[in-house]
């Protein structure tokens, strides 16, 4: 649910937690560790080319160092899917009045031209809440783009621990997830919704740039391209989808690190990069996160 980036996140980052240059280009992994504990913290893309030899040894290493994964959401793909459609159903159908009733001419002119490349017809739309269209447009630059999510990192790092029978935890509910959005004020979720044009409009280009950074740790691309944008055209969106559930998140971490043991967390990059991340949150409690 992250979106763009922030300009100035180097320097900010920098202040939070000590960063080394990774030997090789490869994912961002940090650490914080206490006399007894250690605590990864990985940056996950939702979505991958499938051709990305992203897990390198000292992702495998890490991950059978670690007795736990804590993800974002702990189900597997096939509970998650079922589950969603469920919750989906419940929050992001509106069978009363069709989103092209709630957008202006102009607004509904925008969408049909936004969504002619793509091939999707607008009545696939017309029984979704905006908030929920907004999701379902922003999925498909993801797809021109080559970006795949059954291949997410988080996804297959999920498939690891059952291997190595590790305890999977959850920070969140798949209902939780989407009460973030849900509960919106319909005027935001179409504000959202004309947020998600604009990033369809751009096309798959700039997706491109972010999983090339990804794949390579580039952390201040990161930070640019995930947050700034949903800062400056969102403030509500980044303090509710990202700062929010950063310091939540972050205050979970310092629990865990004081007990004993070591432990995997594997989260969305974008709640790893900025002035805002999880690991500014623990900064301020004199935790320092160290660049692997």
């Amino acid at each position: 649910m992250t979106r763009r980036g922030i300009a100035a996140a180097g320097v900010a980052l920098a202040m939070a937690c000590t960063v080394a240059a990774p030997a090789a280009a490869e994912p961002a992994m940090w650490a914080v560790r206490d006399a007894d504990s250690t605590i990864y913290l990985f940056g996950t893309a939702h979505a991958v080319r499938r051709d990305t030899g992203w897990k390198t040894k000292k992702i495998d290493a890490a991950m059978k160092a670690s007795r736990q994964l804590w993800l974002e959401i702990s189900d597997d793909l096939a509970t998650s899917q079922a589950t969603m459609a469920v919750i989906l159903k419940k929050y992001g159908l509106d069978q009363t009045k069709p989103l092209s009733q709630k957008l202006t001419e102009a607004q509904r002119v925008r969408l049909a031209a936004v969504l002619k490349p793509y091939g999707m017809p607008m009545a696939q739309l017309e029984p979704m809440r905006p908030w929920l269209a907004a999701v379902t447009l922003g999925t498909l630059p993801f797809v021109k783009a080559g970006l795949d999510p059954v291949a997410g990192a988080d996804r297959t790092l999920r498939i690891v621990a059952v291997a190595e029978k590790d305890q999977i935890h959850g920070f969140e509910t798949p209902e939780q997830q989407i009460r973030f959005l849900a509960d919106f004020s319909e005027a935001e979720q179409l504000a959202f919704l004309d947020s998600a044009m604009q990033e369809a409009e751009k096309g798959p280009a700039e997706l491109t740039t972010m999983a090339t950074a990804w794949e390579n740790g580039d952390v201040p691309t990161l930070a640019r391209i995930v947050t700034t944008d949903m800062k400056q055209e969102s403030p509500l969106l980044y303090d509710k989808l990202l700062v929010a559930r950063n310091i939540d998140w972050a205050g979970r971490i310092k629990t865990m690190l004081a007990g004993k043991g070591t432990i995997f967390v594997a989260v969305g990059v974008g709640h790893l990069v900025g002035p805002d991340s999880v690991q500014a949150q623990l900064a301020k409690s004199g935790i320092n996160a160290v660049r692997l």
